[in-house]
């Protein structure tokens, strides 16, 4: 165990050839996006990736550590034959780089958590682990659709592919798996206990909303968060001095209701500052009982932009933000968040999504669409943050 202060984290993964951006694939950044706010991650990358990549890897998350793309050596070695296949397919060999695992076992002392992250990863896992080994499984291997690229695997190596797969399953501390990968890698025999206890249990308040009609909303904006975290009223905060009061001119007609439990007397103050700013106990299932048009996430100061700004889209609404908040953002966003340059441009835009039915619907309709497709895979990820905040805390009480 390393000493207190952020947690260490030893992430193992692969180069994703087919459709990954700066080398991961788009489920990976979201899980390093999320662990990076609060932990200093090893990214350990098996596969070709260049300097470049690595670098690249390296400015995009602040606190990570990437290693990978070492030339090969004699000292290299064939992955385990139910690897086989499945590596050829997936990475272009089957090849064990040797310098990749003397570049972790030389560190492996030093991790407070390793996190594997694809099956393809596994040979790279430090030969000695005193700390838990967590399992992000992102898919089935075993049971991959037919017609893909499983088709060039043959009978044999896919009986020895699930074998593979099972043993890593039932040796980690625990898995971690979106339902529906859950569901597959139960039915091959991985037991119950070996899954994160919150397994499936999303927080029915960050559920996917229904679609929302231009006509069951009215002029109203809407802001839904936890009241009692400093960086939230801070944004909340500026969000009234900076743009509502100034803009009134522009915002006379739009109503601003903020949703969350115990607002602090200065927000109040602020609040009954302005006629159309209105607070509200309860959770973000208001927004829509209260017909809001539009969700605003100023996200000034708060960390995880990328999950604020995601649950905020799940309404199927669309979301204003500002480009301070958007640059913090790891996550692909698309045209579901409207990033605006100050006071003066949010005011206007809040204004013409209150107006502009066929703007509304442009943006409504980005904001379901993409957090349909990242929302359940930032639950996974926060998931698996809290279990190694977990291990953290319990080290920290040793």
């Amino acid at each position: 165990m390393s000493a207190p202060g952020r947690p260490q984290v030893l992430y193992l993964t692969t180069v994703d050839r087919q459709t990954g951006t700066a080398g991961l694939s788009r489920e990976t950044r979201i899980v390093v996006g999320v662990l990076a706010r609060d932990f200093d991650l090893s990214l350990a990358i098996a596969g070709p990736i260049d300097h470049q990549g690595l670098q690249q890897l390296r400015d995009h998350f602040s606190s990570v550590r990437a290693a990978g793309g070492f030339p090969a050596s004699s000292a290299d070695q064939p992955a385990a034959v139910g690897l086989r296949g499945l590596a050829k397919a997936w990475l272009g060999t089957d090849i064990v780089n040797a310098r990749l695992q003397a570049a972790i076992e030389r560190r492996a002392e030093g991790f407070d958590v390793v996190v594997i992250d694809e099956l393809l990863a596994t040979p790279y896992l430090p030969a000695r682990q005193d700390c838990p080994v967590y399992y992000l499984a992102h898919r089935c291997e075993s049971q991959a659709q037919l017609g893909n690229w499983w088709q060039w695997l043959k009978q044999r190596e896919q009986r020895a592919l699930a074998h593979c797969e099972k043993g890593v399953l039932q040796s980690v501390s625990a898995v971690f798996a979106k339902p529906e990968v859950a569901g597959e890698l139960l039915a091959q025999g991985l037991p119950l206990s070996q899954l994160n206890p919150s397994f499936g249990q999303f927080r029915p308040e960050i559920a996917l909303g229904e679609p929302t009609n231009w006509g069951d909303t009215h002029q109203r904006v809407g802001y839904a968060g936890y009241l009692g975290d400093d960086r939230n009223l801070a944004s909340l905060e500026w969000l009234l001095r900076e743009v509502w009061t100034p803009g009134q001119r522009t915002l006379a007609e739009t109503e601003l209701h903020l949703v969350g439990t115990a607002p602090p007397s200065p927000l109040r103050e602020l609040a009954a500052a302005n006629n159309n700013v209105y607070l509200h106990s309860g959770g973000r299932q208001q927004l829509r009982h209260l017909g809001c048009r539009a969700v605003i996430e100023p996200l000034m100061f708060e960390q995880h932009v990328d999950t604020k700004l995601v649950n905020a889209m799940s309404h199927g609404l669309p979301v204003i933000t500002t480009q301070e908040g958007v640059r913090r953002a790891h996550a692909e966003l698309g045209e579901g968040v409207l990033a605006t340059a100050g006071p003066e441009q949010m005011s206007m835009t809040v204004h013409q999504l209150m107006n502009d039915e066929s703007l509304w619907r442009l943006h409504a309709g980005a904001a379901i669409r993409t957090a349909a497709l990242q929302l359940a895979d930032f639950e996974v990820a926060h998931d698996l943050r809290r279990a190694v905040l977990r291990v953290s805390e319990e080290g920290v009480s040793r």
